[in-house]
């Protein structure tokens, strides 16, 4: 009669603890898998594991409460949504007077008057002045008037009225730290 039920009790407690091992097994895999994924210190990495194989299923309730909330995938992601925001806001042109943001098709920013494009002789299309050619009737554009080289000097002007007025300097001549004081 004893050995009738010491069989089937001594093959349930071989199944139990083989399930409790598979599933201790299977906690210590999932617990490597997720925390590889959230962080790459290995510290932290040996810590959760540390946590599992200690303290078994609690020890997994208390790695779930402490991981960190989000993987390292899911950090890239946000990183690279912010770059691209952040590239999207810096193409967007802006006025080179007042630096604020116009639309690429504006002449004459709408803040300051500062004109921004010319309008191409041939389709009226705004036109960047710096362009040989309009880029959508293929029209040549005329060359900006070249502006005139500011003097230097050692030429004296031909007409005095129309030689721009210069400012007298005020700079100084400053030492620099490493001269001495003279005694």
């Amino acid at each position: 009669m004893i050995d009738n039920w010491q069989t089937p009790a001594t093959l349930a407690a071989i199944v139990l603890i083989a399930y409790l091992l598979v599933m201790w097994i299977a906690a210590l895999v999932w617990t490597y898998r997720d925390i590889s994924s959230r962080t790459g210190d290995a510290f932290t990495q040996a810590m959760s594991l540390g946590m599992v194989v200690v303290f078994n299923l609690p020890g997994l309730l208390l790695y779930v409460i402490l991981r960190p909330r989000d993987t390292m995938a899911e950090i890239y992601d946000r990183r690279l949504e912010a770059e691209a925001l952040l590239h999207e806001i810096q193409e967007q042109a802006t006025c080179p007077s007042c630096r604020r943001k116009v639309e690429d098709e504006f002449i004459v920013c709408p803040y300051c008057r500062s004109t921004l494009r010319t309008a191409c002789e041939s389709c009226a299309r705004p036109a960047s002045s710096s362009w040989v050619v309009c880029p959508y009737c293929g029209a040549e554009r005329s060359a900006p008037a070249p502006r005139p080289l500011p003097s230097t000097g050692s030429e004296p002007p031909s007409d005095a009225a129309s030689a721009p007025m210069r400012r007298a300097s005020t700079a100084r001549y400053t030492p620099s730290a490493s001269a001495k004081p003279p005694e």
